[in-house]
């Protein structure tokens, strides 16, 4: 007698105890929750320093062209890299540009190369020397503009990067960016006025 008596009381005391579990599974994602949040990617950003607006406004070596190719095919299409072009050829390096995703390439122009001295420029003409310095202007990070101030990175090489900076006026290793945050379809690139200083 006392079993039928207690047994509905049981059954209705479970009932308020499992109604705000019930309650909390649909908020924290179940089958009426709305899940897992997406993190939105960051805006796109565009390029910035004092060259940028003297490259091509279209067609071959243009902002627009070289984001829709990968970094190794902007850079050999651009005519104020093409001593860099001749350092990836030296290095035979290409296969580290087809390989990349997401990295940053500091890209010295050609008047930065004429700035060397004869003994730098033997030294770049061998394979080894060629490769060294192409490793070290890669960094495996795609670096914004807001990365570069007062940073400091390790290059694919394993030397130091230092980056300084703000507003308009960004310097990699000492180097002024001439045109940075260019992208390409599968890095960021920075065009610079000089080869950066290492640490």
């Amino acid at each position: 007698m006392s079993r039928r008596t207690h047994r509905p009381a049981l059954l209705v005391a479970l009932a308020f105890v499992l109604a705000p579990l019930t309650g909390c599974s649909d908020v924290d994602g179940g089958a009426g929750g709305a899940g897992p949040v997406a993190v939105a990617p960051p805006p796109p950003e565009k390029a910035f320093g004092q060259a940028c607006a003297a490259m091509p406004g279209e067609g071959s070596g243009s902002l627009d062209a070289m984001g829709r190719m990968p970094v190794l095919t902007a850079i050999d299409g651009t005519k104020d890299l093409s001593q860099l072009s001749a350092l990836v050829k030296t290095a035979k390096a290409k296969d580290i540009f087809d390989s990349m995703e997401n990295v940053t390439v500091f890209a010295p122009n050609d008047a930065a190369f004429a700035k060397l001295t004869e003994e730098q420029r033997k030294v770049l003409a061998t394979q080894q020397g060629a490769g060294e310095l192409v490793r070290k202007l890669i960094v495996v990070r795609d670096l914004r503009k807001d990365d570069l101030q007062d940073k400091q990175y390790t290059s694919l090489q394993g030397a130091a990067l230092k980056a300084t900076g703000s507003g308009e006026d960004y310097r990699i290793g000492g180097a002024q960016v001439l045109c940075g945050s260019i992208r390409t379809a599968n890095a960021r690139l920075a065009i610079l006025d000089a080869v950066p200083t290492f640490g």
